[in-house]
């Protein structure tokens, strides 16, 4: 660590630069206001004395700004940490929090205080002319801001955490849109002779993310083995396509084939080998599923539209690209496949995360099996 006094203006101030122990990187720090040169070198051995005990902690005028968008972003971009999460981070900071309550002394934060942020996000007009935030971005706010003072004081910038005791709101889900099986088999028949017959089969019966259907190589397809990998994705970043791999371990996963889903995806599989020789030289060896017809994989938001197109013109319930997500799980428990099976086909990382949001399919499930057991046993 190092330090020195220099004159500004009319008065004194003593500055120092110690190493940042969460991202490894050398900060400066100043006070200025001594009327004498001797009273800014006893306030900065007073601090280089602190610094050495481990007792010093940064200038309690640290605002909620500069500890989110100096300090806490940076320390969780240094932590490898996915690109979509890391613009996540960034969008909640720069739109919801910085104009809201970015200029407040980070130790001035109260309960009351977070409370009127709530209040705020919940009836200000958004940027994209929306009133309000959904629970879920304002759970997601308030989460930040507990994680950056918490942050803030285990690397020393805090003293302690002002909001520590604060809850996050609580949020109210959003109801699950899913086809019944009718309606999925009508959706598939009606596409069937589409480019991408093979990409809403996959949807609807194996319960495949977005992510992890734009992802999809031909080398994670096994056609001969009758078994697929999940090992990687293709999301949407700050309006780009970005190839990433599962958030979890249980992401990653071997899902199977069976005899109905092999001849769609081999078709594909042939369609695309037409496509490439009609294209020539202009054809991109991507390897991707997901892919136009010179090889270039497709972006996620435009399989999104296509989608979307698809469900409108056939007549059916407006669901979400995700929500055939819901359908495949919600169709596979009602059909009694074991919860622990579809967990790990969706790849949860538990089935207790598959029964928290499924359970609105569980009641009649219920009803089936204690009848069941009824009927053995009380003969």
């Amino acid at each position: 660590m190092k330090g020195s006094t220099f004159k500004r203006g009319g008065a004194w101030c003593a500055r120092w630069s110690i190493d940042d122990a969460a991202t490894g990187q050398r900060r400066q720090y100043s006070k200025g206001g001594f009327r004498l040169q001797k009273d800014a070198r006893e306030h900065l051995n007073t601090v280089l004395g602190r610094v050495a005990d481990g007792s010093w902690r940064a200038d309690t005028s640290l605002t909620v700004r500069v500890l989110l968008e100096e300090h806490w972003l940076e320390a969780m971009e240094s932590r490898d940490l996915r690109p979509a999460t890391i613009v996540q981070y960034r969008k909640v900071v720069e739109a919801w929090i910085n104009p809201n309550i970015g200029a407040t002394k980070v130790n001035s934060l109260t309960a009351k205080k977070v409370n009127e942020l709530v209040r705020t996000l919940r009836t200000k007009k958004t940027s994209t002319g929306r009133d309000g935030l959904s629970s879920r971005s304002i759970q997601l706010t308030i989460g930040i801001l507990k994680a950056a003072c918490a942050w803030a004081v285990a690397n020393d910038l805090l003293a302690r955490n002002p909001v520590a005791g604060v809850k996050r709101p609580r949020g109210t889900s959003r109801v699950m849109q899913a086809w019944t099986t009718d309606e999925a088999r009508q959706f598939l028949e009606f596409t069937k002779d589409g480019r991408l017959a093979f990409a809403w089969t996959l949807l609807l019966t194996r319960g495949l993310r977005r992510g992890e259907l734009c992802g999809l190589r031909w080398s994670d397809v096994g056609l001969d083995t009758g078994s697929m990998t999940i090992n990687r994705t293709r999301v949407t970043v700050a309006g780009k396509a970005v190839d990433g791999v599962p958030k979890t371990a249980a992401g990653r996963r071997a899902i199977p084939l069976d005899q109905s889903l092999s001849p769609i995806l081999r078709a594909h599989k042939a369609t695309q080998a037409r496509e490439k020789l009609a294209a020539g030289g202009a054809y991109e060896e991507s390897g991707y599923l997901v892919a136009d017809e010179i090889g270039r994989p497709s972006h996620p938001d435009s399989v999104s539209g296509w989608f979307d197109d698809a469900v409108k013109a056939s007549g059916l319930p407006r669901i979400r690209l995700h929500d055939c997500r819901h359908t495949a799980a919600s169709l596979m428990l009602a059909s009694n496949v074991p919860v622990k099976v579809v967990s790990e086909m969706l790849g949860h990382a538990s089935p207790t995360i598959t029964l928290a949001i499924y359970a609105h399919v569980m009641p009649g499930m219920a009803e089936e099996a204690g009848a069941a057991l009824s009927a053995s046993l009380l003969k």
